[in-house]
């Protein structure tokens, strides 16, 4: 979509655009836009696409705004019949890009939704904010993270517009705990702004993938031999998802273990000095940073354990997924992981920014029974507990207990 479109400078685009489309069709569908920064494959726009798929098929009527950037699952969002519109931001921070507000005020000046659902501080006061002026009935934001986590000043913009949801949803108890000091997990009422509505995947779906997939194949590409004990790190490459530690907790697992591997799959501002501590601790043969990397599943198929050593969470989609793969977790000991990671059921959980703790935990699964039982038990915990149904089901009785007042 071109810059003339967004802004109806063509004659042509308001009625494609911003007119008919928009109206409520005949069947009452209730129309819902999501508002968040980019498209990118990380948790909370994978969040987003499974509300989307879902939704969309069973009389809800979906639309899809984002700053701008990295829109890698646009097309995921558009075959799965939502409409997507791009504001046409650039940059590595589009949604900081001033000239996508203009587009985004036209927009919404021109559309009419039932309800907006925000996702993410920045998109969440600015939505919030835009929202309250314009012909949207209820504004939902959910939180995907703890406070902490946020950039000072999305912090304060976040706290300020709050009061403009008509519910504020938590992805943990964690999360909400973090925020007012308690939590619920949301049932079917609208009393109070707050509730809890725990992340989800599609358990069998995910683990029929995983199982289809020949996880040899990866290990033949980064040349790691199928009898390496192979751990797995998939997140972004910045600070707070502690990599650094992962490094240095490998100097502990290849003294016990020479032929331990870890591959860290992810992107990020931090790719280019993850190598250089690498090399620098002389660990080259032993972690490799693959960088982005085309599909997901042979990797979680290659694994032994999945591994992460994240400072703040919210409920950290990759967990699910190592779960569902039935690979045994290490993680830190931090609010949204242990509320999925049981200590010494499904996995073992560390205090943050302990290599030589994280490395002692790696290494009590280089038995393949005990990978094997522990595996079995995470992959039962996510398929009772956190499936994309019991999520999207929750959201969308919010949806609907919001429009029915």
């Amino acid at each position: 979509m071109s810059d003339s479109e967004i802004l109806g400078e063509t004659g042509t685009a308001d009625s494609d655009i911003y007119g008919e489309s928009y109206h409520r069709s005949q069947d009452e569908s209730i129309r819902v836009c999501f508002l968040i920064n980019k498209l990118a494959p990380d948790g909370a726009p994978t969040i987003v696409l499974n509300l989307v798929e879902r939704a969309q098929k069973q009389n809800f009527d979906c639309t899809v705004c984002f700053f701008g950037g990295d829109d890698t699952l646009r097309q995921d969002f558009e075959d799965a019949g939502a409409r997507v519109v791009d504001f046409g931001a650039v940059g590595e921070y589009p949604q900081f890009d001033p000239r996508s507000i203009p587009r985004l005020l036209r927009f919404f000046h021109q559309a009419s939704f039932d309800i907006l659902h925000c996702h993410l501080p920045y998109s969440q006061a600015l939505g919030r904010l835009v929202g309250s002026v314009s012909d949207v009935d209820h504004i939902v934001s959910t939180q995907h993270n703890v406070p902490a986590n946020y950039h000072p000043i999305e912090r304060v913009a976040e706290r300020i517009t709050r009061s403009l949801d008509s519910r504020t949803v938590a992805v943990s108890k964690g999360v909400q705990t973090a925020f007012t000091g308690s939590s619920g997990i949301f049932d079917s009422d609208t009393q109070g702004r707050w509730s809890t509505i725990p992340n989800g995947i599609d358990v069998d779906a995910f683990a029929s993938s995983v199982g289809s997939t020949d996880g040899s194949t990866v290990r033949e590409e980064w040349g790691i031999s199928d009898s390496d004990p192979l751990y797995l790190n998939v997140a972004r490459y910045e600070p707070q998802k502690g990599q650094r530690t992962l490094i240095e907790a490998m100097k502990g697992v290849v003294d016990h273990s020479t032929s331990a591997h870890l591959l860290i799959v992810g992107w990020g501002s931090l790719e280019s000095s993850l190598r250089t501590k690498v090399d620098d601790a002389g660990l080259s043969d032993a972690v490799t940073i693959t960088g982005r990397v085309p599909e997901i599943h042979g990797y979680y198929a290659a694994a032994d354990v999945f591994v992460s050593a994240s400072a703040f969470e919210g409920l950290p989609v990759t967990i699910l997924e190592a779960m569902a793969a039935e690979c045994p977790v290490v993680a830190t000991d931090i609010n949204g992981v242990r509320e999925v990671v049981l200590d010494g059921e499904t996995g073992r959980l560390v205090p943050p920014d302990e290599p030589m703790q994280m490395a002692a935990a790696m290494r009590e699964f280089t038995d393949k029974m005990t990978r094997e039982r522990f595996g079995k038990q995470g992959y039962e915990r996510v398929h009772d507990q956190f499936t994309v149904e019991q999520m999207v089901n929750r959201y969308l009785r919010l949806y609907s207990s919001l429009f029915d007042q």
